[in-house]
Order: C-alpha cells, then sequence, then structure tokens
C-alpha cells in the first residue's frame, strides 16, 4: 500500500514544527530557571534581618480569598506597628465585606471580621 505524497509532506512538516516548538521551549524553560534562581537568591537577601528597616517590613496587612485559606493579596507592608494599624484600618473600611489579617511575620495581630475565641 503506497502513501500520499501529500499526506507525507504534510507530516514531515508538522513533525518539523513540533521540532521546532520543543526546541523553542527548551530555550525559555531554560532563560526561566535562570531568572527563578536569580530572583530567589535577592528575596532570601532581602530576608537579612540586618538590612536596614526599610527591607524588613514585617507587619503585613493580608486580603484573604473567600474561604480564608489563602492570601489573595498584601494589601500594605510596613516596618512601623503604627502604619501598618493604619493601613489594616482602612483596609477594612475599603473592603468591608473581605477577610483581612494584619501580622507580623506569622504571629496575627488584628484579623477582620473579629473571630470569636474561647468559650
Amino acid at each position: 500500500m503506497s502513501q500520499d505524497p501529500e499526506n507525507e509532506d504534510g507530516q514531515l512538516h508538522t513533525l518539523g514544527l513540533l521540532e521546532r516548538l520543543r526546541s523553542e521551549t527548551n530555550l525559555v524553560q531554560g532563560a526561566y530557571a535562570g531568572l527563578y534562581q536569580r530572583v530567589d537568591k535577592l528575596l532570601r537577601e532581602i530576608e537579612n534581618p540586618n538590612l536596614h528597616d526599610i527591607a524588613n517590613m514585617n507587619f503585613r496587612v493580608e486580603l484573604w480569598d473567600q474561604h480564608a485559606l489563602h492570601i489573595r493579596w498584601v494589601i500594605a507592608a510596613s516596618g512601623s506597628v503604627f502604619l501598618a494599624h493604619a493601613a489594616f484600618e482602612e483596609a477594612v473600611k475599603q473592603w468591608p465585606d473581605q477577610k483581612l489579617t494584619l501580622r507580623n511575620g506569622i504571629m496575627l495581630m488584628r484579623e477582620y471580621p473579629p473571630t470569636k475565641r474561647g468559650g
């Protein structure tokens, strides 16, 4: 049984396109891997506690997803507890129907809406 020459040319052309696509994808993957490593290194340097206070913005106002499982957005980050509280108050005014937290690192300082604790 003989193959149709036009169909065979089409298959070869398609295989050639797939090979070129794979090659381009490998180039992009390598570029992103290097970029990821460089950005990760810089973020680790920012975490250094000996940096000036401008880089140490431990107080964060966070807006959570509808199930309060994941942070959707860090609304504000500050090295000043006073500014963080002011940002939290403003966030409550701007998004009264959302779950918001004010944290210092992992320590919860405030949350909105407040949850009842204890019995």
